[in-house]
């Protein structure tokens, strides 16, 4: 029977598992959605209205309701033109609260670290639910009055903000 030697060919061997390894671990990491703050994000992919959105990451898609809050009709498009132009396409952290009735998540949605509810709330293209009892609502009761103060969005139209 032959003896099989094996003289420089472990060499090439080596270096192809090496490789092997190189590539799975690129694959890896350039697979994975980006973190902040030690959290994945997720990307906007779709908004569906003024409060829900299309979210991807970690090979997941799911709806995200912006908890707490209530965008009157009036100002429904121009909410959700901001959230579309703000948004869509970018990569978000989220701050989950929980689940609707429905299924979805709900919670906070946070780009750079800004909040999406207090930019609705500021701009008076939304108000803060003031029964809400999964988070304080009264830093968003401040944006809300200072909305109306300088009456933006709905607090700019007579009879609107009333509600």
């Amino acid at each position: 029977m032959a003896k099989v030697r094996f003289q420089g060919e472990w060499k090439m061997w080596v270096g192809f598992g090496g490789l092997c390894v190189l590539v799975v671990l690129y694959l890896y990491f350039i697979s994975r959605p980006p973190m902040e703050g030690g959290e994945y994000l997720w990307q906007v992919k779709r908004i569906v209205d003024p409060k829900r959105l299309v979210l991807t990451g970690s090979g997941k898609t799911i709806q995200f309701v912006l908890a707490g809050i209530d965008v009157p009709e009036s100002e429904a498009q121009a909410a959700r033109d901001l959230l579309t132009q703000t948004l869509q396409d970018k990569w978000v952290r989220l701050k989950p609260l929980g689940k609707t009735p429905a299924g979805d998540d709900a919670g906070f949605v946070l780009l750079s670290g800004e909040d999406m509810h207090a930019r609705m709330i500021r701009q008076g293209l939304a108000r803060i639910d003031r029964n809400e009892k999964d988070f304080d609502v009264r830093p968003y009761i401040e944006l809300e009055m200072e909305a109306k103060k300088e009456r933006r969005g709905l607090w700019g139209r007579p009879g609107q903000g009333g509600k």
